[in-house]
């Protein structure tokens, strides 16, 4: 099996995300959140999201109606960035790291609007029965299919990789003669390939480090639910996003790593370790 430099599609796969860091950050300004800005935010935290299972946006939205959160609000020409920030545990903004990602991901034809919920839950596996892996220990955000004005992410763990994963969803790359599961089993992995390209600035020699440690975190992860979680198939919620992704992989020639069923039992479902910087 090839080494990842010597994949035919790499080269222009990472020439892509070279360009951008070519360039400076897209210029944007904070400025104050209007009426409008808060009246969007209070309609994304009213009523039950059946994505976000743990009610994360509602008790950020909670947060920032009893004053102990602050809305922060990032303009550029190419749309709008809102983040609520909860006082007891702050999230930093990426706002350089963020618009690169919207100038590589998004679409010219439409802006993008992102809204950020900085909840500092974590992703954990299930601490007690029925000891199944769903929505609430994975999900961190949501949009619709080729609508870039309705990305909302709603974890402060990983928000640039979640990001990424909904940018792609918005500018309709989604192969949609394929099922739910594969879909996000796709984008996900391309996702996850897109960060580390990101914090390796398009380099590769860094590139393939980053991709490497992801590689080996993904394949210990999958075979630690599948090992204490029973998680087997597409029926399987998390299947999609801590399974799926390594049959991606290897489709597009990657070389997985595989480990033995007796793997160590992993208590975190975040999906990456990678982090690019703020540049």
């Amino acid at each position: 099996m090839p080494s990842l430099k010597e994949l035919p599609w790499v080269e222009p796969f990472l020439q892509k995300i070279q360009a951008e860091y070519a360039l400076p950050p897209p210029s944007h300004k904070l400025v104050i959140p209007t009426k409008e800005s808060y009246a969007y935010i209070y309609s994304l935290t009213d009523g039950n999201d059946p994505f976000d299972t743990a009610h994360l946006k509602k008790e950020c939205g909670q947060a920032l109606r009893r004053k102990q959160a602050t809305l922060l609000r990032s303009v550029c020409e190419l749309g709008e960035i809102l983040l609520v920030s909860v006082h007891k545990s702050p999230m930093e903004p990426q706002w350089n790291l963020w618009w690169r990602c919207i100038r590589l991901l998004g679409t010219k034809e439409k802006p993008a609007r992102i809204v950020f919920f900085g909840h500092p839950k974590e992703r954990r596996v299930p601490s007690q029965k029925p000891y199944v892996i769903e929505k609430e220990h994975l999900n961190g955000g949501a949009t619709m299919p080729c609508s870039p004005m309705d990305i909302v992410v709603y974890r402060k763990e990983e928000a640039t990789r979640v990001l990424i994963h909904e940018l792609f969803h918005a500018s309709c790359s989604d192969p949609y003669h394929k099922d739910t599961p594969q879909i996000e089993a796709d984008t996900e992995a391309w996702a996850e390939m897109v960060l580390c390209g990101m914090a390796a600035k398009g380099e590769l020699q860094p590139w393939i480090r980053h991709m490497r440690e992801q590689l080996a975190w993904a394949a210990k992860q999958a075979a630690s639910v599948q090992t204490y979680y029973n998680v087997r198939s597409h029926n399987d919620y998390a299947w999609r996003y801590l399974v799926g992704r390594l049959a991606i992989w290897r489709r597009l020639g990657i070389q997985v790593p595989s480990f033995p069923h007796y793997v160590a039992h992993i208590q975190s479902t975040r999906f990456s370790l990678c982090e690019p910087k703020n540049t």
